[in-house]
């Protein structure tokens, strides 16, 4: 399987860790992982998912497969809508890397929606389990859950801008012109002041299984890779962001989305004058995201196990300029 899962070792370690032991394993390339590949993987009666870094992999990955698998397993219980953890390797001899498993969630991609949920009401209960689903995230308490040393909130945001402009800098690709204008304009527009919460960094249609029939609901939220302590009105405005310019009427406005969202944090939880204005999240969510899909295209072009990613490059493009339109509208 392209050189990234042997069944022979991986049946080996399953074994070693008491999961349905010497029975026969199949398993399989899984759509949709970009930064990190992903494999079903099938025994007895068990039904898995098996996550590890792509081939030319982005730097700490090793590092990034023991994170998400601690941050899925401090959510159990949380009513965070996750896949359940099942086992972690490090050991660099089963596959070349560290991976982990978790369970395969019985639930299907959102974009195309699933037929049952192709109406008005579908489209709203998803929209309204979407918002939902990350106020509960936002609500876990990550100190209690032994997260606290997940990410540093203090300074949060002045790292923000130096952080993704050493990330793109390493890539050593193509100019993306736009790029400092953009990021003089985040160095100048800091907010005063947040709550930290446990964050998702990267929430959206993407990277959230839906219940393949009514009620619509998110069932797991995937790819944890971006996760951190930090400030929740980033998610917030990211998911509007990217929810309210991909999918068009019906799947709720940013002011509904924002409206469930706060609704169920609970009064208190955001303060009204953080979401008067949105736009400095607006951009650094569009400079991220330019970030890390200009990584996993140049990637692309390094990695002969993948094609060359040119739809991601593009998207990374677009997003830029997304930040751009965003900055000289608000000066």
């Amino acid at each position: 399987m392209s050189g990234l899962l042997d069944v022979d070792r991986l049946a080996r370690w399953l074994d070693a860790q008491g999961l349905e032991a010497r029975l026969p394993v199949s398993a399989a390339p899984l759509a949709g992982g970009r930064s990190n590949a992903m494999f079903t993987v099938d025994r007895g009666n068990q039904r898995w998912v098996l996550r590890r870094p792509a081939a030319v992999a982005m730097p700490n990955a090793d590092a990034g497969m023991v994170r998400e698998y601690r941050i899925l397993a401090a959510l159990e219980g949380t009513g965070v809508p996750h896949p359940a953890v099942v086992a972690l390797c490090e050991d660099p001899a089963v596959l070349g890397r560290t991976f982990y498993l978790m369970e395969r969630v019985d639930g299907v991609a959102l974009t195309p929606p699933p037929q049952p949920l192709a109406t008005d009401r579908g489209r709203v209960e998803i929209s309204r389990s979407m918002a939902e689903s990350l106020a509960r995230l936002h609500a876990v308490d990550w100190r209690g859950r032994q997260l606290a040393d997940l990410g540093r909130p203090e300074g949060f945001h002045e790292r923000q801008t130096e952080r993704w402009t050493r990330q793109l800098r390493s890539y050593e690709g193509r100019e993306l012109p736009g790029v400092d204008g953009v990021t003089a304009w985040l160095r100048g527009h800091l907010p005063e002041s947040f709550t930290p919460t446990l964050i998702h960094g990267d929430y959206h249609m993407l990277n959230v299984l839906i219940a393949p029939e009514p009620p619509g609901r998110v069932v797991a939220i995937l790819d944890w890779e971006t996760a951190t302590i930090g400030d929740p009105l980033l998610d917030l405005a990211g998911f509007c962001e990217i929810w309210s310019t991909s999918l068009g009427d019906g799947w709720g406005t940013p002011d509904q989305l924002i409206e469930w969202y706060t609704a169920a944090r609970g009064p208190g939880a955001v303060s009204p004058l953080g979401l008067a204005d949105l736009t400095y999240y607006q951009v650094l969510y569009n400079f991220r995201l330019t970030v890390l899909l200009e990584g996993i295209y140049q990637r692309s072009l390094r990695d002969p196990t993948r094609p060359a990613m040119e739809d991601v490059g593009a998207r990374a493009r677009w997003n830029l300029d997304r930040a751009r339109q965003l900055v000289h509208l608000h000066g």
